[in-house]
């Protein structure tokens, strides 16, 4: 038998000897690793649902275009500043977009008024589609627009005796459009006081083609990161104005660090008695095992091979506790997500790493007083019984 086979051997006769022992170190790693497993996929998994819950607050950030002031007075006479409407470039911020390389979900806007009857109603051109992500908790009566279809806001809707399928002929600058109401909207904002066209039909029809109002953002970043996307967008965009919409957001990931934080703690206080479990176990074993550790060293076993020895019982505990904790974790993780946040938690391959490497610190990091003590012990006192 060489000395390396010998040495596993050995090892493996320790733990097998003492199963007790090694059982109860096992549970107390398989305990720590588990808890960290958990962690890191309750948190993933928290993060990617508080993500999903904030788009459902719609855009985080918006661009509009900076205002025309036009101060009006003579001489000492100050009568105030007029605004006049100004408009984005749709190219420009399309190209703006794609040079900052920020990733969002977007939606174009044009306000303007249509003349209808014997009043102007406020109409907002939009794309379809892209209300539809940003929005979801819009709710729809009817279908939503193709072509030459518009959709209505509730309050309007109901001040004009508007319902789906009815035919509306309204005026532009210089021409008139004919559209059909195919649905009532009610958003529980200023939306349902508005009246939707696609976007190209009211850029045509208000000859304002290529401008917009208003560019609604979806940005998949949060804290810092947001800020850093609305300035490197600002620097692109002289000529208009990026502004965050982050009060439900904010709270929501602020409320989520704080959970992260806590369950943290709780790690940090579970490893530190899970070391110090370890560390008070491996020391019995030490002080039990005097006269073998005596016994090896006086058959010629060096200090060093005697200590691979228990380097090697704690290595082989910490890999087989860190197994048995990714398992473990994974179940607890599964039940947490499923009882707190009806949602499935990720598999993360990578936390596997995270679990054997909490088990096998805790076990060495043990095992180290210990391991100084057999280093320093004295093979004819130990042998005497002393």
């Amino acid at each position: 038998m060489t000395r390396r086979r010998w040495l596993i051997h050995l090892v493996l006769r320790a733990l097998g000897h003492r199963k007790g022992r090694t059982i109860l170190l096992l549970a107390v790693l398989a305990m720590a690793s588990s808890l960290a497993t958990a962690l890191g996929i309750v948190s993933s998994s928290m993060e990617r649902r508080v993500a999903e819950e904030v788009r459902k607050y719609g855009a985080n950030l918006i661009v509009i275009p900076e205002t025309a002031r036009l101060e009006i007075g003579s001489g000492g006479l100050d009568f105030g500043v007029v605004s006049e409407p100004t408009y984005l470039q749709q190219s420009l911020v399309e190209g703006a977009l794609a040079r900052s390389g920020i990733k969002a979900e977007r939606s174009f806007h044009l306000r303007g008024a249509l003349h209808w009857k014997d009043s102007d109603l406020m109409v907002e051109g939009v794309d379809f589609a892209d209300i539809r992500r940003l929005f979801p908790w819009w709710q729809l009566k009817g279908t939503w627009p193709t072509a030459g279809e518009i959709v209505v806001g509730n309050d309007l809707a109901a001040s004009m005796k508007l319902k789906p399928g009815d035919m509306m002929e309204c005026g532009g600058k210089g021409q008139t459009v004919k559209l059909r109401v195919s649905g009532i909207v009610t958003s529980g904002g200023e939306e349902d006081g508005l009246l939707f066209v696609a976007l190209p039909e009211l850029q045509k029809a208000l000859e304002l083609e290529g401008q917009i109002t208003l560019v609604r953002l979806m940005v998949t970043a949060g804290g810092d990161s947001l800020k850093k996307s609305a300035v490197s967008l600002q620097q692109l965009m002289p000529g208009a104005k990026v502004s965050e919409v982050r009060q439900t957001a904010r709270t929501s990931e602020g409320l989520l660090a704080k959970v992260k934080l806590l369950m943290l703690m709780v790690t940090a206080v579970v490893l530190v008695s899970a070391g110090s479990s370890v560390a008070g176990t491996m020391s019995t074993t030490v002080l039990e095992r005097g006269k073998e550790i005596g016994l090896m060293k006086a058959m010629g076993g060096t200090r060093v091979e005697v200590m691979l020895i228990f380097c090697g019982e704690a290595a082989m505990l910490g890999v087989l506790g860190g197994i048995a904790g990714y398992l473990c974790g994974t179940i607890i993780a599964q039940f947490i997500t499923r009882t707190v946040f009806s949602a499935s938690a990720d598999i993360i391959p990578w936390i596997a790493c995270v679990s054997l490497g909490v088990s096998l610190f805790l076990a060495l990091l043990g095992s180290f007083g210990p391991m100084i003590s057999v280093f320093k012990l004295d093979p004819v006192r130990s042998l005497r019984g002393e």
